[in-house]
C-alpha cells in the first residue's frame, strides 16, 4: 500500500522531477517580458538559452543536494537516475553553451553577470540561518535571467538597467514568495509561520506594483500590472492547497507562476507582437 501511495506521488511530479516545471515558468517569463516591452527584433534562440540554463542550474542544484544528503527532497529518486541525469545534464550543458557562443551571441554574458553573481553568492551563503537569504538571492537572480532576453535585444536597455528597473525586481518577489510555498509544500515541517508572512508581503508587493503600474515609465507598467496578476494567483493557489493532497499541489505549483506571465501575454501585449 505505501509503494502504490509513493508510485501514485511520482506520477504527479514528473514533471517536476525531471526539472521541467522551472523551465517552462522562466520560459513563459521571457516571452511575456519580451511582449510587454514590445521587442519585436527577438529569436526563438534567447528564449531557448534561458529554458535550458534554467533546467541545467535546476538539476545540478538537485543532483549536488542529493549526493550530499539522502534526506534532500526526493533523493532517492535523484540518485537512482543518476547516471541518465548526468549524461542529459552535460548534453544540454553542451548544447547551451553552444547557443549562448554562436547563435545568440557573447554579448549577453554582459547582462548575465548580475544574475550570475546572485546565484554564486547564494551558493557562499551555506549557513542554515541564511536559508531564507539564499532563496531570495536565487529568486531575484531568476527574475534577472528571464527578463535578459528582453533587455539584450532592447539595444536601447544596457546590464545596468536590468538591475534598475523595479518590475524586475517585483518579479524576483513574487518568485521569492512562490518558492517560500513550494519549499513549504516540500517540507511542511518547516513551514512555520510562512503563511502569515506570504500573505502580508503579498498584499505589500500587490500595493507596490500597483502603484508602480500608475507611476513608472509605461514600459515598466505592464510589468508590473503582470506581477500584480501573480499576486493574486499565488494567493489563490494558497487558499486551494488545503483542498489537494500535498503532491498534486506540488505538482501544480509551476503553473500558479506560468498562469500571470500568459495572462500578461494574452491581455497586454500589442497585437503586433
Amino acid at each position: 500500500m505505501q509503494k502504490c501511495h509513493t508510485d501514485r506521488e511520482q506520477t504527479w511530479l514528473l514533471l517536476q522531477l525531471w526539472g521541467l516545471d522551472t523551465p517552462a515558468t522562466a520560459l513563459c517569463w521571457a516571452v511575456a517580458c519580451a511582449a510587454l516591452m514590445q521587442i519585436t527584433m527577438i529569436t526563438a534562440g534567447p528564449m531557448l538559452l534561458v529554458a535550458a540554463g534554467t533546467w541545467c542550474a535546476v538539476m545540478g542544484s538537485r543532483l549536488l543536494a542529493a549526493l550530499r544528503s539522502p534526506a534532500a527532497w526526493q533523493a532517492a529518486f535523484y540518485r537512482s537516475h543518476l547516471a541518465l541525469l548526468l549524461v542529459l545534464l552535460f548534453g544540454v550543458g553542451m548544447a547551451t553553451l553552444w547557443m549562448l557562443f554562436f547563435q545568440v551571441g557573447r554579448g549577453v554574458l554582459l547582462y548575465a553577470t548580475a544574475p550570475g553573481a546572485l546565484l554564486l553568492l547564494s551558493r557562499l551563503c551555506r549557513a542554515r540561518f541564511l536559508k531564507q537569504t539564499r532563496e531570495l538571492l536565487r529568486s531575484l537572480a531568476f527574475a534577472m535571467f528571464c527578463a535578459l532576453p528582453a533587455f539584450y535585444f532592447s539595444f536601447s536597455l544596457s546590464p545596468l538597467h536590468l538591475v534598475t528597473t523595479a518590475p524586475v525586481w517585483y518579479m524576483g518577489l513574487l518568485f521569492y514568495l512562490w518558492a517560500r510555498e513550494r519549499n513549504a509544500l516540500r517540507k511542511p515541517q518547516e513551514g512555520g509561520d510562512s503563511a502569515l508572512f506570504n500573505t502580508i508581503a503579498l498584499i505589500a508587493l500587490l500595493i507596490s506594483t500597483l502603484i508602480a503600474s500608475v507611476t513608472a515609465p509605461m514600459f515598466e507598467r505592464t510589468l508590473c500590472i503582470t506581477v500584480a496578476i501573480g499576486t493574486g494567483c499565488l494567493q489563490g493557489f494558497t487558499r486551494l492547497i488545503p483542498r489537494l493532497p500535498a503532491a498534486v499541489a506540488l505538482s501544480l505549483s509551476w503553473l500558479t507562476m506560468a498562469l500571470p506571465a500568459i495572462l500578461g501575454i494574452i491581455l497586454y501585449a500589442p497585437k503586433s507582437w
